[in-house]
């Protein structure tokens, strides 16, 4: 049997397994996909080798462990390299060769949504990795891009061609595509936004990376302006897919999985 898993912190939330055990069910994959919660950073390395002695083949990583996790791998991928941060890890000849997947299924939903990003100005709400996989995916889109931190001095230091706001700044800012990589409203927390609704006016679109709730507060206030939204879903379902490819050197079928998803996720 085939092993992989999702490392993270408080994850009981992540609907990572149901979408991995679709795959494995498809393409009759024998698999498991496992949960690994762990409460601290400085037990990567120890849980890390003892997947190696378990013969896990890969496993996902999220927050708060994507760019923490590069100090433990031995290959970076290219995108990795210029993201800074890593979702999916592959365990090779003993080796641990780092991905960013996140960054495809960002491109996946841009397609999704019908975005067309070139010289637009799309404003990212946090700094973390999700936020850099979505300054990769948007930078290689030909996008303007503002990211918004709490910490300006410190976001200087690690972000590079963009342009950098404060929250109060926002109060002034309007744009094509206002991006929540931020995980405020996800589950239990679902009843607080990251920005009040009038932030919201000042943007044709609006795509929060969270998935669950199916809509955030961020999202239904964006509902009730009209605004076009997307949830993180199928950002979820397409890194996933992309992680699966990878690990098992065969390419899936990302419509036909997400319609299998789609309705079993959001009951």
């Amino acid at each position: 049997m085939k092993k992989f898993g999702l490392l993270g912190k408080n994850i009981s939330y992540t609907f990572s397994p149901i979408l991995h055990d679709k795959i494995f069910e498809l393409y009759d994959i024998n698999a498991q996909y496992e949960i690994y919660d762990l409460k601290n950073e400085n037990e990567i390395k120890e849980f890390l080798e003892v997947l190696k002695q378990k013969d896990i083949l890969g496993i996902n990583v999220t927050t708060p462990y994507k760019t923490s996790i590069l100090k433990f791998v031995d290959i970076l991928s290219p995108e990795v390299q210029s993201i800074g941060a890593a979702n999916c890890i592959k365990f090779e000849n003993e080796k641990l060769i780092a991905y960013n997947t996140d960054y495809f299924g960002l491109i996946k939903t841009f397609e999704k949504m019908g975005l067309i990003l070139k010289n637009k100005k799309v404003v990212i709400l946090g700094t973390g990795g999700a936020s850099k996989a979505c300054i990769k995916a948007l930078s290689d889109s030909g996008a303007i891009i503002y990211v918004v931190s709490r910490n300006i001095i410190n976001a200087e230091d690690e972000l590079k061609n963009v342009f950098l706001l404060s929250y109060d700044d926002l109060e002034k800012t309007s744009g094509y595509l206002l991006i929540n990589a931020t995980p405020v409203g996800t589950t239990p927390n679902i009843n607080v936004s990251p920005v009040k609704k009038n932030i919201i006016q000042n943007f044709d679109f609006v795509l929060d990376l969270i998935y669950n709730p199916k809509e955030t507060l961020f999202l239904k206030y964006a509902k009730d302006l009209g605004k076009p939204f997307e949830n993180g879903l199928y950002m979820l379902i397409s890194q996933g897919i992309k992680s699966q490819e990878i690990w098992n050197e065969r390419e899936f079928n990302y419509e036909k999985i997400y319609n299998e998803l789609i309705n079993r996720i959001y009951k």
